[in-house]
């Protein structure tokens, strides 16, 4: 009986962990969807289109700023934590947010300076170059933040990072409504915007440094909670692998909206953004997902237990499987809510196809979380960067021929190979150790 109370406590402890980091990944979704409904409306397709480029180069930047230090981070602390080691669990944590520091200074001052050149030679919009050089300086505050997010979730403290999640994304929804509100709107730029956009993480950063000042306390003795050179080095020599994959998948992530820019009009990207903005509400599953699985998974020691992971992996695509379904049959006329221009076929085609898309991220997620754990970051950077090149393929012929929707039928070909591959990756490296452990009895 106790046995299966402590089952159940258990069980319960991880919905409950998933249910929050969910919660917060909610809002953060939900805010950012209706960010770009406002922004559209008031700004117009083309100051949209720019919006989630400067998104989605914030997001590749920051994790070459990363360097996978974040992968790292949770999972030497993690381990520090379940040994109960705390001294050397807050040196990690201390080291790893100096690393993040560094690097989103470097790569942020880095970027100011290439912007002009990314903007007229990468993407072919020499416009571009202020929004860049603006959300360049957002990578320096925005890897803190990173960082800051990865420390807590080590101490599985899920609600605390929720928290803080929803405090960025609620000053940010305030930072607009400031500008479109004052003056009847005459201040509301997207330039002025987006610096409010890329400062509101400040506050947030503020609030959660106190809870790690909490949480990772110096102890008795002050020598040893410093921070040694050889954590440093081994949280970057941790992260190289890691890193590969990590740069690979981010850029498939955005590698339409970029080939989109590059090949096609900022309007164009404009309402791509909204109906991949709208597909990707089922995208929020899959972070959560990662989020709660990364601390929990290198608790997997044995085969039987990623059997059992990879089967309920099946339950989670079959219940996203409907609730794609359902996305699909009811979410389309929100398009509406960005404008009148948003309603084109074209546009809910690519929601449709965008929404597939999403759906087949959730056992790629997955399978891909659970490789890193038997520590095969290479294989999974492999086919990250197999994608990659399909897409660099792929995309010039398509963007040209059929805009948003045949970028979002590219997107979808590149997400269901790369699942294919993934799942067949996993099952070759279980069979792998089911012979090395057969052999060795």
């Amino acid at each position: 009986m106790q046995v299966f109370t402590r089952l159940r406590s258990a069980q319960f402890a991880h919905i409950l962990d998933f249910a929050l980091v969910l919660g917060g990944t909610a809002f953060a979704t939900g805010t950012g969807f209706l960010l770009k409904v406002l922004i559209g409306r008031n700004l117009g397709p083309g100051q949209l289109g720019t919006f989630g480029i400067c998104f989605a180069f914030l997001t590749i930047v920051s994790m070459l700023a990363d360097l996978g230090v974040r992968y790292s981070l949770v999972n030497l602390a993690s381990r520090a934590v379940s040994q109960e080691n705390f001294t050397r669990a807050r040196r990690l944590v201390a080291a790893g947010m100096l690393l993040k520091l560094v690097g989103g200074m470097l790569v942020a001052f880095t970027g100011w300076l290439l912007a002009p050149a990314i903007a007229e030679h990468v993407l072919n919009k020499p416009q571009l170059t202020p929004f860049l050089q603006i959300t360049a300086v957002g990578v320096a505050v925005w890897s803190l933040w990173d960082g800051l997010e990865g420390a807590l979730h080590v101490r599985q403290k899920f609600s605390w990072g929720a928290g803080c999640r929803i405090t960025l994304e609620m000053l940010r929804l305030v930072a607009f409504a400031g500008l479109w509100g004052y003056a009847q709107g005459e201040y509301l730029t997207l330039d002025r915007f987006m610096w409010l956009y890329f400062a509101t993480p400040l506050a947030a950063l503020a609030i959660g440094f106190a809870m790690l000042k909490k949480l990772y306390s110096r102890g008795p003795n002050p020598t040893e909670a410093r921070v040694k050179r050889e954590e440093l080095v081994e949280l970057v020599v941790f992260s190289r692998g890691i890193f590969f994959y990590r740069s690979a998948s981010v850029i498939l992530l955005f590698m339409d909206s970029l080939m989109l820019t590059r090949y096609g009009e900022l309007e164009q990207v404009g309402l791509f953004e909204a109906a991949k903005g709208l597909a990707f509400a089922l995208l929020l599953v899959s972070e959560s997902l990662q989020q709660v699985l990364l601390p929990k998974v290198n608790q997997i020691k044995t085969i039987r237990q990623i059997k059992d992971l990879v089967k309920k992996s099946g339950r989670y695509f079959a219940v996203l499987f409907v609730s794609a379904a359902i996305w699909m049959a009811v979410a389309a006329p929100f398009l509406g809510l960005f404008g009148e221009r948003f309603t084109e076929p074209g546009v809910g085609t690519a929601f449709y196809l965008m929404v597939m898309v999403t759906l087949f991220t959730i056992p790629s997620t997955i399978w891909s979380t659970v490789l890193l754990t038997l520590d095969q970051p290479l294989t999974l950077g492999c086919i990250a960067t197999g994608q990659v090149i399909l897409g660099l393929i792929l995309y010039p012929i398509a963007v040209p021929m059929g805009g948003p929707v045949a970028t979002a039928a590219t997107a979808l070909t590149l997400q269901i190979i790369g699942c294919l591959v993934y799942g067949g990756a996993l099952y070759l490296e279980v069979k792998k150790r089911e012979r090395s452990e057969a052999e060795s009895v």
